[in-house]
């Protein structure tokens, strides 16, 4: 059983990220998706899509005798994943094969985000790889009551489809393990190589992905990337973040209650800054920032635009002050923090703790509320 969990600091409300910090959470309601989650994501599904798998040799599925029992249909699920994932082969069905509306839901989200073109693209595989985290991350719930009946002492689980693809394509619900294979299902579908990660983060059991982007491996943690708060009308919601997209093997085990490895083939050494490469710019009220933020100049001209704006939301950069080395520390920019929070409100109480989420590497998802 794998779950996850991240430290959240929000003023005035209860937050949860995932499951072991968020009992209180369960059972809550579909969160709304903003307009802003996934700005490049495409609108138009493209004609005729071509998917990598597509040119690979066939395989077929195992013969089906009767009705599956539940264990049955979840071993049947393993045999499609590893076909795909493992074999790297294009599965054919028996049929009214069981699994197959999960191999069709999959191929669905790809005809719908990804291009063809980005299959001979010098950045193709960057673009289906952040197309899938922001899919994902934007698209599947994590499943909260799951995690009641763990905690309730309920271990007759192990077949629940969250910890499964079925969970993330066929249910929208899911925990770490069912949204990292998930991630593995989708990116070997389109031709991009993935290797699922199984250990720890913050002492709880953990699965994440690395995946191979122009021959070098990197982290990847969807799970990681779901900020889950209640808002202040009491409804619960959550946010995208790229704080654990494409980072290295020590980014992770150094953060804060770091992620712990089972095992650790393909090396990741390098982390891929998002904000200063992927996501450079950003828009509040007519006014461009930079997605880095670099004095406490910049950052409260940041906050000062938002509480002109009137806008209510996240706002999603990276602070690398030049005077911060520590920046994976926990307090290293909490007073910079609080002097912004203080711009967009005068009655904002910053002596409590203040609404943000912390990534590695100086990375913040901030929560503004008028």
């Amino acid at each position: 059983m794998r779950f996850n969990v991240k430290k959240l600091w929000v003023t005035a409300f209860a937050v949860a990220v995932c499951l072991l910090s968020a009992v209180f959470m369960s059972g809550c309601s579909s969160r709304p998706v903003t307009p802003d989650i996934a700005p490049h994501l495409i609108e138009t599904p493209e004609t005729a899509p071509e998917r990598v798998i597509d040119g690979r040799e066939e395989q077929r599925l195992s013969a089906i005798v009767g009705e599956l029992t539940p264990t049955q249909y979840r071993a049947r699920v393993n045999e499609l994943y590893a076909t795909v994932v493992y074999d790297k082969k294009k599965p054919i069905f028996c049929d009214n094969d069981p699994v197959e509306p999960i191999y069709v839901a999959a191929r669905a989200v790809l005809d719908r985000y990804v291009l063809n073109g980005w299959h001979s693209d010098d950045d193709g595989e960057y673009n289906i790889v952040h197309t899938i985290h922001d899919y994902l991350a934007c698209n599947v719930d994590y499943d909260f009551e799951l995690f009641d009946m763990y905690k309730n002492g309920n271990t007759d689980i192990e077949n629940n489809a969250a910890f499964y693809m079925d969970g993330v394509f066929l249910n929208g619900r899911a925990v770490c393990d069912g949204i990292s294979r998930a991630f593995d299902f989708l990116c070997a579908i389109d031709g991009v190589d993935s290797f699922r990660v199984t250990g720890s983060f913050a002492s709880a059991p953990h699965a994440w992905n690395k995946v191979k982007i122009n021959g070098e491996w990197f982290n990847v943690d969807v799970t990681s990337d779901c900020a889950y708060y209640v808002g202040m009308d009491g409804t619960y919601r959550k946010q995208l973040s790229h704080g654990f997209f494409l980072l290295s093997d020590d980014t992770l085990k150094q953060f804060e209650n770091g992620h712990v490895f089972e095992r650790q083939p393909y090396v990741a050494q390098s982390d891929y800054n998002y904000y200063e490469v992927g996501f450079k710019r950003l828009y509040v009220n007519g006014k461009m920032f930079d997605a880095v933020i670099r004095s406490q100049t910049k950052l409260n001209e940041l906050f000062e635009a938002i509480a002109e704006s009137g806008d209510i939301g996240k706002i999603e950069i990276m602070l690398d002050f030049p005077s911060k080395t520590q920046v994976n520390s926990v307090d290293m920019y909490v007073d910079e923090i609080r002097e912004a929070y203080g711009l967009v409100k005068s009655d904002f109480d910053t002596s409590r703790d203040l609404p943000y989420f912390r990534y590695p590497n100086g990375v913040y998802l901030f929560l503004i509320y008028k």
